[in-house]
């Protein structure tokens, strides 16, 4: 009895007084105020890997703008290169082209003058051959042949001849034949004497 006694007197010793417990009790939220949320957080979860989005080619700006530009510069550039560098191995392919074809006409181009050059000789010692059988002629002779030839024939004959014999000739040649002849020798056509002579005569003149 006596020990039932002793406990109740400590267990009231113990018990706080009301009014100070319910002071100790958290107090109620007010209206409309809601409590903080309690967040819990898991350390061993990873942060979401950030989106992957093609850049936009419109939005390019800037340094990176910069950039793209020159390299797109710098591969025109080597493309421009590489022409010229074709074009250069062309023109030095036309060029040996061209080269060989020379060397290969110049022993035809020798030929060709040498066969010129005997020509020209051929054809100077013919007229210096009827030069020569013609000075040797009375005029008078080498007159009425002269007065028969083609005046071109007759213009090389005397033009190569000794300027005294050929006046010798020229003189009793047909004057028609003869007026021709000069003309030509002083390097006036035919044509153009015919038309002086027209405008120099008056009107009803033979």
């Amino acid at each position: 009895m006596k020990s039932a006694g002793l406990v109740r007197a400590a267990v009231a010793q113990n018990v706080p007084d009301k009014p100070a417990a319910m002071a100790a009790l958290p107090s109620a939220p007010a209206q409309g105020v809601s409590p903080p949320s309690m967040r819990v957080t898991n350390w061993t979860d990873r942060p979401p890997p950030p989106p992957i989005c093609k850049p936009n080619p419109l939005a390019e700006t800037g340094e990176r703008k910069i950039l793209l530009d020159l390299k797109r510069r710098e591969a025109a550039l080597d493309a421009w290169a590489a022409a010229l560098d074709r074009q250069e191995q062309e023109l030095a392919a036309t060029k040996a082209a061209l080269r060989r074809q020379i060397a290969s006409l110049k022993p035809l181009a020798a030929k060709l003058a040498a066969t010129k050059a005997q020509h020209r000789s051929v054809d100077t010692a013919r007229w210096n051959a009827l030069v020569a059988t013609y000075a040797a002629m009375e005029p008078r002779s080498a007159a009425r042949i002269f007065d028969g030839l083609d005046p071109a024939v007759v213009l090389n004959v005397l033009r190569r001849m000794n300027s005294r014999k050929s006046a010798s000739i020229l003189a009793v040649m047909v004057p028609r034949k003869a007026r021709v002849i000069t003309e030509k020798m002083a390097g006036m056509s035919p044509a153009t004497t015919t038309m002086k002579a027209a405008v120099l005569l008056p009107d009803g003149a033979p």
